[in-house]
């Protein structure tokens, strides 16, 4: 049988990182906010929406189900961090809003995740941070156009992005 070195694999690498980094996330989010990474990614995607999102939005965007989306959603607006508005061109849509308590609320926990995100990229020079990001990049398009895939956590086409600097996260609605 062929021996797999999986530990020096370039897949195994990237998900023992990627899972590190959603792990140390979601404890501090919740040790310092009572929130989980699942919600706070939630709250990042409405709060890069224009005009409100819909569930099915949201649900896209973070390549969820609509199923399993609502008790997030239902958690967050029992605790006052968005409100559902029905569409004013179609009564059989809810676009779905941050409320101002959420404004400041992001702002504390993206903070935090640019906190952990500097002790990750400890030791690392900008240029390796860009040719990382870049052949992650790479990587991403070789599986999308091979295996046709539709996850993408902000459309990487689309105008609404979360950009990062050395310290801080900055959600833009202008795609710059």
């Amino acid at each position: 049988m062929i021996k797999y070195d999986y530990q020096n694999s370039i897949g195994f690498i990237i998900n023992r990182i990627g899972k590190s980094l959603i792990n140390v996330i979601d404890q501090e989010l919740r040790r310092r906010f009572s929130i989980t990474f699942g919600q706070w990614k939630v709250l990042i995607i409405i709060a890069n929406g224009e005009g409100g999102l819909t569930q099915k939005d949201i649900a896209d965007k973070l390549a969820l189900e609509g199923p399993t989306l609502i008790p997030i959603l239902d958690k967050l607006e029992k605790d006052g961090f968005l409100v559902r508005k029905m569409d004013i061109k179609d009564r059989r849509i809810n676009r779905i809003h941050l409320t101002q308590k959420a404004d400041v609320f992001l702002n504390d926990t993206i903070d935090c995740v640019a906190q952990i995100k500097k002790v990750c990229l400890n030791g690392l020079s900008e240029s390796e941070i860009t040719i990382t990001k870049n052949t992650l990049e790479k990587m991403w398009h070789n599986l999308q156009g091979a295996f046709n895939l539709r996850f993408s956590l902000d459309d990487r086409s689309g105008s609404n992005s979360v950009h990062e600097s050395d310290s801080n996260i900055y959600i833009s609605t202008n795609g710059n």
